[in-house]
């Protein structure tokens, strides 16, 4: 009998190593082919001893879903921190998990029909300057059908451009006295156009996102009903009110709402239904699965500060 419940038993070990190597497999793939060393530093002065703990957990939460072993250490009390990843993905990829800031936010956005007159006194400003016809005009290209959140856009070449004929104070001190706390941000590049969207965001107080990205506990890649995949986030009991509040505003006052992502607008989904309950969303933005999968574990860590690469070093393995 004794012998019989050995045999039982090793025949229970050996299923259950063999399920956690399947399982481990299918989380992290293959052996790792190289060694990925990198040293970076906190782009931040004045980086407390907490924050810097806070700042490398965060880092290896990333590191832990491509590497079954990484390594992170502060450097000598200061702002760089050493990074050391045994992985089989490619360097890019780290790269993304290790400098990727995950600053997440979200804004009410202005209507586009607020701002025409805006932007023909800019124009008109720019012309008495660079004596052209239509100096802002032409640079222009006419958005898609965007539901009424996107002001134009235009090639990236003449983003900065752009940025400058609407930021000049003689235009500025034209806007609307109801569209003053504004800030204009590009939203990420069309893929198909090759072209950057500018939308016109309401500031919250003190300048302010409407709902922080701090209040999001945690975010998955899945797919939307055409089969694309998105992003969907799950906001914690005090952001859940706040994104309710806020996206009844929007649906009350027929906008959009901006979902950003390191200063970058990613979508502009307008509130069709109602309040938005239970804390609940989606972002897209053309994404392959594996960026949706890399942006939901980033944003699911939490957001860290800019950082610079010092060294990076790729060490082969045989």
């Amino acid at each position: 009998m004794i012998k019989l419940y050995v045999q039982k038993w090793n025949s229970f070990v050996i299923i259950v190593l063999t399920l956690l190597m399947m399982v481990s497999c299918s989380v992290f793939g293959p052996q790792p082919d190289k060694i990925i060393e990198v040293v970076v530093e906190v782009d931040e002065q004045n980086v407390s001893e907490k924050e810097m703990q806070l700042i490398q957990k965060k880092i290896v939460d990333r590191l832990s879903k491509v590497s079954r072993t990484p390594e992170v250490a502060r450097i000598n009390n200061s702002n760089q921190i050493s990074i050391k990843v045994p992985t089989h993905h490619s360097i890019e990829r780290i790269k993304q998990y290790i400098t990727n800031p995950g600053k997440l936010d979200f804004y009410e956005l202005y209507p586009t029909n607020q701002f025409t007159d805006f932007f023909v006194k800019a124009n008109e400003i720019a012309r008495l300057k660079k004596d052209e016809e239509n100096p802002l005009f032409s640079l222009l290209v006419e958005p898609e059908y965007s539901g009424n959140a996107v002001l134009f856009s235009v090639a990236e070449q003449d983003t900065a451009k752009v940025r400058r004929y609407i930021s000049s104070e003689a235009v500025v001190s034209s806007l609307p006295v109801d569209t003053r706390l504004l800030r204009f941000l590009w939203g990420k590049k069309e893929r198909e156009s090759e072209v950057f969207p500018l939308y016109a965001l309401q500031l919250g107080k003190e300048g302010k996102p409407g709902l922080s990205g701090n209040h999001v506990e945690g975010a998955s890649h899945t797919f939307d009903p055409m089969g694309n995949p998105v992003i969907a986030v799950k906001m914690d009991e005090k952001g859940a009110k706040v994104w309710e509040k806020l996206t009844g505003k929007a649906f009350q006052n027929q906008t959009n709402i901006a979902i950003i992502l390191n200063d970058e607008v990613y979508s502009a989904p307008r509130v069709l239904s109602g309040p938005i309950l239970e804390g609940r969303s989606e972002i897209s933005g053309n994404f392959t699965v594996e960026e949706a999968q890399d942006l939901a574990n980033i944003i699911t860590s939490g957001a860290i500060p800019s950082m610079r690469l010092i060294s990076f070093d790729v060490q082969k393995l045989q």
